[in-house]
C-alpha cells in the first residue's frame, strides 16, 4: 500500500460509477475518526488533538480550468484525471493542505462559458458534481480544502461581486448592503454547505476535507480596483462579512471560517465567528506598488498582531526571488504561523502536456510538478525542492522518499506527431517504436519533458492555447511504413508502467 494512504489511515470503497459524460469515479468513504474535521483552539489548528500546520501549493484550477479551453468547452471542468494530478503533486511536496478559487459566476462577456453560479439562484450542477470530485477525492490524498466562495474581482470567466448582482438586476455594489442581494447569497450558502455529494454521499457541512470555507477572494481589492473610497467601502465590507460568518456557522457550525480582508482586521480578529486570518503576500506586486517586498518582516508583522489570539494562515504567496519566498517559508514554520500556499500548480491535460498560466505579465508562470526546464527563469526545479523540504519541517516529520510516476502515461497522434497524457511525478519520458505491437522495441527518443513552455504570456491568450500541443516528431520513421509506439514516464524513484501501444501510418 502507498504511502498516501498509509498517511490517511482511511477506509476506501471503489467501485465505478458511470454519469454519461462525467468521467468514471472512485467511491470514497472515510472513517470521520481518524481523519477528523480541522478545529480551532485559540491561534493553532488542530487535527484530532494534533497541531495541524502545512506548506504546499494554492491550486486555483482544481474547480474549473480558466484558460486553454477547447472550443466545445469539454476540459471547462476538471475531469478526474486532472483532479487527480493536481492533489497527487500537492502530495508528492508533501502538502496536507491546498485552496481552491472562487466559484465562477454567469456573464454575458464569457461567451458562454459554463459557470457554477448560471443566473440568479440557479447553480449549475455540471459544475458542482466537479467540485464533488474535488472533495471525494481530497480524502484519498490526504489534502484538506480552503473554499474560497466569490471573488471581489471580475476576472474573465470567473468574475465576482459585481456580476453576483447583475444577475438579479441589482446595480454594482448593491452584493454589500441589498438585503434582497444578502438573501441572494445565503440562498447559495445554503445550497452549497447543505449538497450532499454525489460521490461520496457526505454533506458538505459534514466532510472533513473541507478545511476551511473562505468568505470570498481579496475583498481588500474591492473599493480600489474600481476607484472608490476606502474608508466608505470597508465599513460595508465588514458588516456584510461578519453577517455572513455568523449566518455559515449557523448552517455549518463544524468548519472553519477564514475571512476575506478587505475590513478592520483588529474587528475581524474579535468576532468569534471568524477562525482564521488571512495574508496574501507577493514580492512582484509590492514592488509595483512601491511597498515594502521583503515578505518575511510583512508576515512576522502580521504574526505579532494575531498572536495568542486567531491562527494566521499565508494562502497566497509567491512572485518573488527564491532567496526571499525561503525566508518567508522559514519564518512561517518558526514562527508558528498555520501555514503557507505557494501560488500556483496547474495540473496536466487530459488529452497531452500541460496547463499554462502566467502571472499577470510577470517573468513567473503557474507551476508544474516536479519542476522543469522550462521554468528556468523562476528557478521551478529548485522552488519545488525547497518548498517539499519546507513542507515536511513544518510537519515535524522525516523528509519522505520520492514516489515513482503514477499513472502509465497515455500516448495519441497529434498533427504531424505525438503528445501524451502525463504520468504524476514524472521528469521526462522515453519513447519505444517497434515494427509490431509485440516489439522488438528501441528507444528513439529520452529525456522528453511534456512542459515545454516558457513564453507563457503570448501563448495563453491564442487560439492555439485550446488543443495539445506537439511534443515529439519522429523524423526518421519511413514514409509509408506502419510502427507502433508506447511511452514511460521516469524520475528518480523509478519508472511508471508502459502507456498502452499507439499504431502509426507515417
Amino acid at each position: 500500500m502507498n504511502n498516501k494512504r498509509n498517511t490517511i489511515k482511511t477506509i476506501i470503497i471503489v467501485t465505478l460509477l458511470v454519469m454519461g459524460t462525467i468521467p468514471a469515479i472512485a467511491q470514497t468513504k472515510v472513517q470521520n475518526a481518524s481523519w477528523p474535521i480541522i478545529t480551532r483552539n485559540g491561534d493553532k489548528l488542530y487535527e484530532g488533538t494534533k497541531v495541524f500546520r502545512f506548506l504546499g501549493l494554492a491550486a486555483p484550477n482544481i474547480q474549473q480550468n480558466e484558460s486553454q479551453i477547447r472550443i466545445d468547452r469539454t476540459n471547462r471542468f476538471p475531469d478526474e484525471y486532472e483532479i487527480r494530478d493536481l492533489l497527487d503533486g500537492i502530495h508528492r511536496l508533501g502538502g496536507r493542505a491546498t485552496r481552491t478559487f472562487s466559484l465562477s459566476i454567469y456573464s454575458p462577456l464569457d461567451n458562454g462559458m459554463p459557470v457554477y453560479i448560471e443566473g440568479h439562484r440557479k447553480y449549475n450542477e455540471e459544475a458542482f458534481r466537479c467540485l464533488d470530485r474535488v472533495i471525494a477525492l481530497s480524502h484519498e490524498y490526504d489534502v484538506r480544502l480552503i473554499i474560497p466562495f466569490i471573488a471581489s474581482q471580475t476576472f474573465a470567466g470567473i468574475r465576482g461581486v459585481d456580476e453576483f448582482s447583475t444577475i438579479a438586476g441589482k446595480p454594482k455594489g448593491a452584493f454589500w448592503t441589498d438585503q434582497e442581494q444578502k438573501a441572494d447569497f445565503k440562498h447559495f450558502l445554503d445550497f452549497i454547505l447543505n449538497r450532499k455529494n454525489t460521490v461520496n454521499g457526505i454533506l458538505y457541512k459534514n466532510d472533513p476535507a473541507i478545511l476551511a470555507w473562505q468568505l470570498g477572494n481579496e475583498f481588500g481589492s474591492y473599493p480600489g480596483d474600481r476607484g472608490l473610497k476606502y474608508d466608505e467601502w470597508t465599513p460595508k465590507i465588514l458588516d456584510w462579512s461578519l453577517e455572513m460568518a455568523e449566518y455559515i456557522k449557523k448552517v455549518d457550525p463544524n468548519h472553519l471560517i477564514m475571512e476575506a480582508g478587505g475590513a478592520d482586521r483588529e474587528k475581524l480578529i474579535a468576532d468569534p465567528n471568524i477562525d482564521i486570518i488571512s495574508d496574501h503576500l507577493y514580492e512582484y506586486w509590492n514592488r509595483m506598488g512601491g511597498n515594502p517586498w521583503q515578505l518575511a518582516p510583512i508576515a512576522k508583522e502580521s504574526y505579532l498582531k494575531t498572536k495568542g489570539r486567531k491562527p494566521l494562515m499565508i494562502d497566497e504567496f509567491g512572485l518573488g526571488t527564491t532567496e526571499n519566498i525561503r525566508e518567508l517559508m522559514e519564518t512561517i514554520r518558526e514562527t508558528e504561523i498555520v501555514g503557507g500556499l505557494m501560488w500556483s500548480i496547474r495540473s496536466h491535460r487530459r488529452d497531452g502536456g500541460w496547463y499554462y498560466h502566467n502571472e499577470g505579465g510577470t517573468p513567473v508562470n503557474s507551476f508544474h510538478v516536479p519542476g522543469f526546464s522550462a521554468g528556468f527563469v523562476y528557478d521551478e526545479v529548485r522552488l519545488l525542492d525547497l518548498l517539499r523540504k519546507e513542507s515536511y519541517l513544518i510537519r515535524e516529520i522525516p523528509l519522505a522518499s520520492i514516489e515513482k510516476p503514477t499513472p502509465a502515461p497515455v500516448l495519441f497522434n497529434q498533427k504531424h506527431g505525438f503528445t501524451w497524457r502525463g504520468s504524476t511525478g514524472a521528469s521526462y519520458y522515453v519513447l519505444e517504436r517497434g515494427q509490431t505491437a509485440t516489439g522488438p522495441w528501441k528507444v528513439i527518443a529520452t529525456g522528453l519533458e511534456d512542459s515545454v513552455l516558457a513564453d507563457v504570456v503570448k501563448f495563453e491568450p491564442s487560439p492555439e492555447a485550446s488543443e495539445p500541443l506537439v511534443l515529439y516528431v519522429d523524423e526518421n520513421a519511413e514514409k509509408g511504413k506502419t510502427y507502433f509506439y508506447r511511452i514511460k514516464g521516469v524520475n528518480i524513484a523509478g519508472e511508471s508502467s508502459y502507456s498502452s501501444i499507439l499504431k502509426n501510418v507515417k
